[in-house]
């Protein structure tokens, strides 16, 4: 093209300035692209973190219950295996006794019992803030039985406080008591291992809470 044709002819700066400024256009895209990526990437990072963390915490909050629940529950069964070896003494006592001084026997193998009661019922109280509802259900039948069992043999001992002699069927309607709870007991006891080791995934032949 040339004047003739009345079209003039681009100036040699002007296509420069335009070829500058399509680089710089050109460039600031890929600029732009760059910080988007990295944005992008930067959040989906961040976001990735985040998860990790989140299911570390969680990870470890549940370790942390698991050692607390399995700390209290190895607590509370030392306790009620205590109360239990002393309820069984009581048993076998009953089943032995052949004299007359049954209140001396009584109450020489119920000593040990109130304390071991009064720390049964500080260790169930801990169990039920942290246990599971199966868990606590179990352990409460345990606690109520062994305290009614306990309360069996206070009652026995209050009535020979009073009376040196005991009538025969009072003394066999209390023996039977006792065993009922005795026995009631220990079963709810088994319920509340069998509760733990379910909970805590524990296999029924591995270590005990």
């Amino acid at each position: 093209m040339n004047e003739r044709d009345g079209v003039k002819p681009l100036d040699r700066t002007d296509v420069r300035r335009h070829e500058f400024r399509l680089s710089v256009l050109v460039a600031s895209m890929a600029i732009v692209g760059t910080l988007i990526g990295s944005v992008c990437g930067g959040v989906f990072t961040l976001l990735n973190t985040s998860n990790q963390v989140e299911a570390a915490v969680n990870q470890s909050s549940n370790e942390f219950l698991r050692t607390q629940r399995q700390q209290i529950y190895s607590e509370l069964l030392t306790a009620a295996n205590e109360v239990r070896i002393t309820s069984g003494s009581v048993s076998v006592a009953f089943d032995r006794f052949d004299g007359t001084d049954l209140q001396t026997m009584i109450v020489d193998v119920l000593r040990p019992l109130p304390r071991q009661n009064i720390v049964l019922g500080s260790k169930f109280t801990a169990v039920e803030l942290i246990g599971s509802e199966p868990v606590v259900e179990s352990a409460r039948r345990m606690v109520v039985e062994y305290f009614a069992g306990s309360e069996t043999i206070g009652w026995l001992t209050t009535d020979f406080a009073t009376d040196d002699v005991v009538a025969a069927d009072a003394l066999a309607a209390s023996q039977q008591q006792f065993a009922d709870h005795f026995q009631a007991g220990i079963s709810a006891q088994e319920d509340f291992l069998t509760a733990v080791r379910n909970e805590l995934g524990i296999p029924e032949h591995g270590d005990l809470p």
